[in-house]
């Protein structure tokens, strides 16, 4: 009766299958980490010495599950579900993916696609999140400075839940680019209601990325936060040259240079402006593809009050190894040199982290 049943389930797969047309996808990653970070040391201050820390962590894992109908005249339904996965048997803030493996986590949305561009409503990434971030061309978790840690190219990069977004058509070859507007849910009197614009446009190899996003209500309750950032470079025949310039206007709790090394400038709510840039240069050849990033954050403006002076300088080294089309074996060193002073006028620690790692997807 059961090998019936079964064989009559398994007779039924491929039309079950071609109705629902759902494609299952994802990502499985982990290294292996030796790193002096603030970031690994979770209980050090700022002004404390840092210690080394061995870790295995999850990268990056996730799964999702897309799939589209053809409704006719052009016109498809979409949607997709994903989440964050954490391989490593930690969650939150604990883990180097920093997910808390609840589901739709990620970009999980339902729309429209034709002719007109692309709808989507739900959890969506930013332009800068989805389309940009050439520069940021490492592997890597929350908890070392084998990507760019402390810069906004990731940190500002992010997903925006009670979102509509309208992807643009190409009307011009080469040209795309996405408006997308967040509704914030949770506050009554200062909402912090997200726009984000983007544009991209590529020709034979080479690229220019524009991004933006602004926060409404984000500082001090009624100023709005910002953040920009223009990408360019080339791409194509196993050469990587992409480099970066951005400019933010934020909260200090947001602010990736007043949170972590105001010193002895008291900022408050006041808004903090910095401007950062970087390079990456990669070459791919046989399965190899060596990889050197150099990234700058300066200094920060306090919006009526003392600016916080210095700046970190950023190196990342290393190279990733295709076992596979699918398959990944990585190695990366990176290095923070810190000018930024605490207090007592003693310069922040720099840190390092060596990691090593592999990276499937399905």
């Amino acid at each position: 009766m059961n090998k019936k049943l079964i064989a009559l389930a398994l007779a039924a797969l491929p039309v079950a299958h071609a109705m629902a047309d759902v494609t299952i996808y994802g990502t499985i990653e982990a290294d292996m980490e030796s790193s002096k970070t603030y970031a690994a040391n979770s209980s050090a201050s700022n002004t404390g010495k840092l210690k080394s820390i061995t870790r295995i962590d999850d990268t990056g894992s996730l799964i999702g599950f897309k799939g589209n109908e053809d409704l006719g005249n052009g016109l498809k339904a979409i949607w997709q579900v994903e989440q964050s996965l954490n391989i490593d048997g930690t969650s939150g803030n604990t883990s180097g993916n920093g997910g808390s493996n609840t589901f739709a986590s990620r970009d999980s949305f339902v729309g429209l696609q034709g002719a007109f561009g692309k709808v989507r409503l739900g959890k969506l990434s930013s332009f800068l999140n989805s389309d940009a971030g050439a520069p940021d061309a490492w592997i890597y978790g929350n908890q070392g400075v084998n990507g760019q840690s402390y810069s906004s190219i990731n940190q500002l990069d992010t997903r925006y839940a009670n979102s509509i977004r309208y992807d643009i058509p190409e009307f011009v070859a080469g040209l795309s680019g996405a408006v997308q507007y967040g509704v914030d849910e949770t506050n009554v009197n200062n909402k912090k209601n997200e726009w984000s614009v983007g544009a991209t446009y590529t020709n034979s190899g080479y690229f220019g990325t524009f991004g933006y996003v602004r926060t409404a209500n984000a500082i001090a309750t009624d100023k709005a936060s910002n953040y920009w950032r223009l990408e360019g470079g080339y791409n194509a025949n196993n050469i990587l040259a992409a480099a970066y310039y951005g400019h933010s206007k934020l909260g200090a709790s947001s602010d990736v240079v007043a949170n972590n090394f105001a010193g002895a400038t008291t900022v408050g709510s006041a808004a903090v402006t910095h401007k950062e840039a970087g390079l990456t240069l990669g070459y791919t050849f046989g399965a190899i593809t060596p990889k050197f990033s150099y990234g700058r954050v300066w200094g920060a403006s306090v919006e009526g009050g003392s600016d916080i002076k210095g700046h970190l300088n950023q190196y990342v080294l290393g190279a990733d190894y295709a076992l596979s089309k699918r398959t990944t074996a990585y190695a990366s060193y990176g290095f923070v040199q810190n000018s930024y002073r605490d207090t007592s006028d003693n310069k922040y620690s720099n840190e390092h982290t060596v990691a090593v790692g592999v990276q499937h997807k399905f």
